[in-house]
């Protein structure tokens, strides 16, 4: 599998789901953990992680792991891990489903109930993209309220995937959980109707 726009993923370090989150740098099928030291990781033939792919979703794998001192100058890590994936078990959330771009400013209520400012980019059937200058977790909850068609509706999201851009903003792509009762129909009519050009 080509992972070119994976830029972090989620190494799980034990089978009670510990989990440590690990830049990555992708060129066609060179995938390369960045560590910051040797005991970060260690070689192992077989552990689970998961990439979050911008383009393709979250790709849930089984993959081995050599670990090694970097002496490309252009890569800015200590040491790397390369790393096959040997098995995909997963993918989470591609972008299969009916879906809309916007710029709508938003307030968001995070895990820890702090309030932060973003942008949605898209939205879909199944969750939205956003762009914000507040770090969140791949794992983390958020909230939003957003009216569609005609009510308003309190929405949660799962952050499955992170962009970190150049000018310290981060884009997260979500997927909905729990749709309120009449939200899943007013947001494929919403959908709908963008692409229409009915509503704007």
């Amino acid at each position: 599998m080509v992972l070119n726009h994976c830029t972090v993923c989620a190494v799980y370090e034990s089978d009670q789901g510990d989990q440590k989150r690990i830049p990555v740098k992708c060129d066609g099928g060179q995938i390369l953990l960045l560590l910051n030291r040797e005991q970060e990781l260690s070689d192992t033939a077989k552990i689970r992680i998961d990439f979050f792919d911008s383009q393709i979703g979250c790709v849930k794998a089984y993959c081995g792991l050599a670990v090694r001192r970097n002496y490309d100058a252009s890569i800015q890590a200590p040491w790397l891990a390369d790393c096959e994936i040997l098995e995909v078990t997963e993918i989470v959330e591609g972008r299969r489903s009916l879906r809309s771009g916007m710029e709508k400013e938003t307030v968001f209520t995070g895990s820890n109930q702090e309030e932060f400012t973003g942008v949605i980019q898209n939205i879909g059937e199944g969750g939205i993209y956003f762009i914000t200058w507040t770090r969140q977790q791949c794992g983390d909850m958020a909230e939003f309220s957003y009216c569609f068609v005609e009510t308003e509706y309190r929405m949660r999201v799962s952050i499955l995937r992170e962009e970190v851009f150049r000018d310290g903003r981060y884009g997260y792509g979500c997927q909905f959980l729990d749709y309120p009762k009449g939200a899943e129909r007013d947001i494929k009519r919403y959908l709908h109707m963008r692409q229409s050009g009915r509503i704007w």
